[in-house]
């Protein structure tokens, strides 16, 4: 299985049809494929990969002027560098196995399910709720075997999002890996948002991402390094060859967090503790978002993660240029021309501590001049900060209806309300029940201000252009969005169907529209 010439990548062909291509097909036809087919953290990690074969292929662009003339280059150079590397991507070579450790060896136990690199399969620790195939139900059953294709992809992803904890052993030469205190991989720290541009077709696409040499210097000085296969470390104490795999630009795009060796059944495989990547604040990846936020009377720098809100209410930080002390969104929108507009792909793993919760993708289209114009990016954010007003007295008119039903909750409500400390004794039962509602209430509202996003980003286009009627009419249909978002929202989680409920009713609507014209709203 050599991934230059054997079908793995699955992507869309111009008839929007799944297709497994090799890489050389990629770089033979490069019209043909429009997207990879791919979850939020796959995606993250194969992207990762391409982009270095295009980055090393080019050794380049050394500046800005070269990489507007380097897409139309990168078919020819891809397909000789493929040529030249071709022994590198053999999955199953005894040699020099595709990020393999070929001398890896068992350490004391059995080895490990090559299921336990996917993680939605049940292996492990991984919770069977959506793979009823994990459960062993007759006592020595063999492992299952991942499609080859899948395998590839997952080897890739793994060395990217696997999280620390515990994990099997292994042995190299005389080194034995860890048990516990296994680090994190490089992309999986903080739940950080990953951000990519996109464009109609795959090349176009990986064309958008890579980086000049002289963006490159301008974050890790002389680090370009070269990719992993290029300069494969020989032993664990291999210095230099640990330094480019760990601490450069091309080394850390396709990591070796993990040591991993598949054996000749294809079913199982030998896994310790890889390569330390030093991750944020020592390593700001380069598809990261770097923000500032106060932490007491000081400034603290943090990467933008998914476990706040939806990436598009970020739109601004994700959008933003590298500003000093290394703020601001990713690398690769300094490249595109402000005149035009582009797509930001988004991407995250949710994580809580050692455990994989969730993925995140959004897809966000950016207008033209966004980036450089403080009009339009100012009306954005104030256009975000109008929603979230209205969220927070959609939660107090909740609050005080739930209050008016169960006395219990009159000081539960009051404190939340005010913002004090809630105190010892208050019952665990009502405050179940205000979280359980601020949850249902959060969700249903975002979700359908989420569906309008499309008229705010109408009213921020029309900025800075002779179109007054069509900019205040678009800026209204925005506002009246958000308005029907909280009444709905606010109907369809507090009842009317007895007279209690409506007095509670009528009282939360009071708060919600707080106008005399909007009280006669409630019959």
């Amino acid at each position: 299985m050599n991934l230059v010439i054997d079908p793995w990548l699955p992507v869309t062909n111009g008839k929007n049809q799944l297709c497994y291509i090799s890489l050389n097909q990629l770089f033979e036809q490069p019209d043909e494929w429009l997207d990879l087919v791919l979850r939020p953290h796959e995606r993250v990690s194969v992207m990762r990969f391409l982009i270095c074969i295009v980055q090393a292929a080019l050794d380049g662009p050394e500046d800005i002027d070269e990489w507007n003339g380097s897409l139309n280059e990168i078919p020819e150079t891809g397909l000789s560098y493929l040529n030249k590397w071709k022994s590198s991507f053999n999955l199953f070579d005894e040699k020099s196995p595709f990020l393999q450790i070929a001398k890896l060896e068992p350490f004391n136990k059995e080895p490990t399910p090559t299921t336990k690199l996917d993680f939605s399969l049940a292996t492990g620790s991984n919770s069977t709720l959506f793979d009823h195939s994990g459960i062993n139900a007759i006592k020595g059953m063999p492992p299952r075997q991942l499609k080859y294709a899948n395998l590839v992809v997952s080897i890739l992803t793994f060395n990217n999002f696997s999280l620390g904890g515990l994990y099997p052993q292994a042995t190299w030469k005389d080194k034995s890996t860890s048990k516990s205190g296994v680090k994190d991989s490089p992309c999986a720290s903080q739940s950080m948002l990953h951000c990519f541009v996109r464009k109609k077709t795959l090349i176009e696409t990986l064309h958008a991402n890579i980086l000049t040499h002289e963006q490159i210097f301008d974050r890790y000085g002389k680090n370009i390094g070269v990719p992993v296969w290029e300069y494969f470390p020989e032993t664990f104490s291999d210095n230099d060859a640990i330094r480019n795999a760990t601490e450069t630009y091309m080394g850390r795009l396709v990591p070796l967090s993990r040591w991993l060796k598949i054996l000749p059944d294809k079913k199982t495989l030998l896994m310790g503790e890889g390569f330390v990547y030093p991750v944020f604040p020592d390593f700001v990846e380069t598809t990261a978002v770097v923000v500032v936020l106060k932490s007491g009377d000081k400034d603290e720098r943090k990467l933008l993660g998914c476990k706040a809100i939806t990436p598009w209410r970020e739109l601004c930080a994700l959008t933003a240029k590298r500003a000093g002390n290394d703020i601001g969104g990713p690398a690769a929108i300094e490249n595109q021309p402000p005149s035009e507009s582009y797509d930001l792909h988004v991407l995250a793993l949710k994580r809580e501590k050692a455990s994989i919760l969730d993925t995140v993708e959004s897809i966000l289209p950016v207008p033209g001049s966004f980036s450089e114009s403080n009009e339009k990016r100012s009306s954005y954010i104030d256009g975000v900060k109008t929603a979230e007003k209205k969220a927070w007295r959609l939660n107090n008119s909740i609050q005080t209806y739930l209050s008016m039903l169960m006395p219990g909750m009159v000081e539960i409500v009051k404190n939340g309300i005010d913002g004090k400390r809630l105190s010892k004794k208050e019952s665990e039962k009502y405050r179940a029940i205000r979280d359980r509602a601020k949850e249902k209430y959060i969700i249903h509202y975002w979700t359908l201000i989420e569906k309008q996003r499309h008229l705010l980003m109408d009213y921020i286009s029309l900025l800075g252009t002779d179109q007054d009627q069509a900019r205040e009419e678009s800026q209204k249909a925005w506002l009246s969005a958000i308005s029907q978002a909280a009444r709905e929202t606010y109907k369809t989680l507090c009842s009317q169907e007895s007279p209690r409920q409506i007095r509670a009713y009528v009282a939360g609507w009071q708060i919600l529209y707080p106008s005399k014209s909007n009280q006669q709203e409630v019959a």
